[in-house]
């Protein structure tokens, strides 16, 4: 048995699906591209061998058992895995590669527990480690606060909640945490030398130009 180089992973013995005994190595943290014909087996290396031996590896480091391993003799320098698939996620802005991954999750409980922040009574730079938690109960749900471990005035603790662009706490205020913002350019949706009858609204077809106009009308005379 040869091990593989340093900085390498390598796979022996690959014979998942279309895999005739297939033994490679591939450079860890580069960016790798499997190409070939069809049916050649470049979503089996990736998907059913590679990341599924890196899963159950990284599963059995954490004591669970039982996980189905790929047909392949040994895969050495495994390291967890994320799988991004080829499918439609949908539109939603609020979708990105750390929801579908539930690798934001992960990281914002890192920074609920492991963050720095300025104290805003005593203006130090504190550690929310070393900050003692409290919890209250206001108006029927439950608070959380922290006190400062230099000056012991207590402040709103930041959770989760506040690392987050899809919620409240931690959205942007301009755009909501969808990361851009849409405006309305007037002088393309509205000709204001034109009356509405002469087709001020430019985006109105004929009969539903109609329709609004003679909806504007009856509320004018209401």
């Amino acid at each position: 048995m040869i091990l593989p180089r340093k900085g390498f992973l390598k796979i022996e013995g690959a014979k998942e699906g279309n895999l005739q005994n297939i033994s490679l190595e591939l450079p860890k943290e580069r960016l790798i591209v499997f190409t070939g014909v069809s049916g050649s087996g470049k979503s089996t290396l990736a998907m059913d061998v590679l990341y599924q031996e890196c899963q159950r590896q990284y599963l059995e480091a954490m004591g669970y058992q039982g996980i189905a391993k790929p047909k392949v003799g040994k895969v050495f320098n495994a390291s967890p895995a994320v799988k991004i698939s080829q499918e439609v996620y949908g539109a939603n802005p609020r979708s990105t590669v750390g929801t579908v991954t539930n690798l934001y999750t992960e990281l914002r409980m890192i920074f609920e527990k492991a963050h720095e922040r300025e104290c805003p009574h005593c203006g130090e730079r504190i550690y929310t480690g070393d900050a003692q938690e409290i919890l209250r109960k206001e108006k029927g749900s439950f608070k959380v606060y922290m006190a400062c471990p230099l000056c012991e005035e207590e402040m709103e603790k930041y959770t989760r909640s506040h690392f987050s662009f899809n919620t409240r706490e931690g959205a942007c205020e301009t755009c909501q945490g969808i990361g851009e913002t849409m405006n309305l350019r007037r002088e393309s949706i509205l000709l204001e030398d034109l009356s509405l009858e002469e087709g001020a609204v430019t985006y109105w077809d004929q009969g539903y130009k109609d329709y609004q106009i003679n909806s504007l009308n009856a509320a004018f005379r209401y």
